[in-house]
């Protein structure tokens, strides 16, 4: 076990690498993992999309309430226990999900695939960067979530060659085996509260440049919820969630409507992915630079195009730039997201206030597909919740302009009138 202290390579290094692998390992749980499930567990059950989607909703937002708890969980217990036992959690829902035989069990199935992976694994991975990583966060949280993107990238080919050699639930079963000898150890072993906790310095000991004297906030949860910002990065996640989820689950059902064959739109998704985590990495060292809120309109603006390309057009070209703005809208908004909150609440409270932050980002998730399945079956297309989807973007991205930074005489003010009870 390495210990954070007698390390040769300072610890933070090691943190990022661990959190990296901790976002990449949540692709089980991840929307565009479940996508290549979709299909064969829908025929298996003989349940229709719509049925299907109910299930991956409700599920999904009973899987994200124990959010809040997760990240309070965090800021007392610290990420190592926490992540080892939600990674644990994780390889058991897998192996559960082999054994659904219904709507009802599907429903349950993906409630603590979705709990384990998003609201759990998801949280602590991007948590435990935060910890490590102050001047540099933007740029750190965005590696981390590369491994997000690389796992967009590595994982539906190969649950799509698992599924063609052992069946959907064999293939849930290999899932479950490779959570348990993977993330799992590296979690008990590698996962470490703050760097202060071990007398380390943050940002893995680089040098922190002219800003480092700036003192670092310190929101409690209930402070947070009462700031414009901390709405508007929710508002955001919400919207990415929702559209996101619903295009990447349907993404096969799209395409083919696009003229797209099914080997193709796999292609798609690793282009897709590809482009996330530029734009990830990108974003990040913009979030280094630049305000969070300052970036959200290209996000949103990336995502409105996204939904209004498929609902004009197909054919291959159009499916590609579809594809690049996927690809960008998620790239850009998960690097908003993974540094924006501790960048205005400070880590004091993060765990407790990420955690409130996941229930609504992750409800998006869970309701996004949901129009998306009743436009197929009330109008037989996409068309007319796509240009729904499109509008919404567009008056968030409007909405950043007039949302401004939390001050810290608001904060001083804030916890003269409330404690810093979180």
């Amino acid at each position: 076990m390495v210990s954070p202290q007698t390390s040769a390579l300072h610890y933070g290094w090691i943190i990022l690498g661990a959190g990296s692998f901790g976002s990449f390992m949540t692709l089980p749980g991840q929307t565009a993992g479940v996508s290549v499930f979709f299909d064969p567990i829908t025929a298996d059950l003989g349940i229709s999309r719509t049925t299907a989607s109910i299930a991956y909703a409700v599920g999904t937002l009973a899987g994200i309430l124990p959010a809040p708890m997760i990240g309070r969980w965090i800021d007392r217990r610290g990420p190592r226990l926490t992540a080892t036992i939600i990674a644990a959690g994780l390889a058991m829902a897998c192996a559960l999900m082999a054994t659904i035989q219904s709507a009802l069990m599907l429903l349950i199935g993906f409630a603590l695939l979705r709990g384990a992976a998003i609201g759990g694994l998801s949280l602590v991975s991007q948590q435990v960067v935060n910890l490590w990583f102050v001047r540099r966060r933007g740029i750190a949280a965005a590696a981390a979530s590369l491994g997000l993107a690389a796992g967009s990238m590595i994982f539906p080919k190969f649950i799509d060659e698992l599924i063609s050699l052992y069946g959907w639930r064999g293939a849930y079963l290999a899932l479950a085996g490779l959570v348990a000898l993977t993330i799992l150890p590296v979690a008990a072993a590698l996962f470490r509260d703050r760097p202060e906790n071990f007398g380390l310095s943050t940002d893995a000991g680089l040098p922190t440049g002219a800003e480092g004297s700036r003192e670092e906030p310190s929101f409690t949860r209930r402070q947070a919820l009462r700031t414009g910002v901390f709405w508007l990065l929710c508002a955001a996640g919400f919207l990415t969630n929702a559209v996101g989820t619903a295009l990447l689950l349907n993404h096969f059902s799209i395409m083919q409507t696009a003229g797209i064959a099914h080997n193709d739109a796999l292609l798609l998704l690793s282009f897709l992915a590809g482009v996330q985590a530029a734009a990830t990495l990108g974003t990040g060292f913009l979030v280094d630079r630049y305000e969070p809120r300052h970036l959200v309109p290209f996000a949103m603006l990336m995502l409105a195009l996204a939904a209004a390309l498929p609902a004009f057009g197909n054919g291959v070209a159009i499916s590609v730039l579809y594809a690049l703005n996927v690809g960008a809208a998620y790239g850009s908004q998960q690097a908003i997201n993974a540094a924006g909150y501790a960048h205005y609440f400070g880590r004091d409270h993060l765990g407790a206030i990420r955690g409130a932050s996941f229930v609504f980002g992750i409800a998006g998730a869970a309701f996004g597909p949901l129009p998306f399945a009743a436009s197929v079956d009330w109008t037989g297309g996409y068309t007319a919740v796509l240009i729904g989807c499109c509008m919404l973007c567009i008056v968030c991205a409007a909405a950043a302009f007039a949302v401004k930074r939390p001050s810290a005489s608001a904060e001083s003010m804030m916890n003269g009138k409330m404690g810093v009870t979180p």
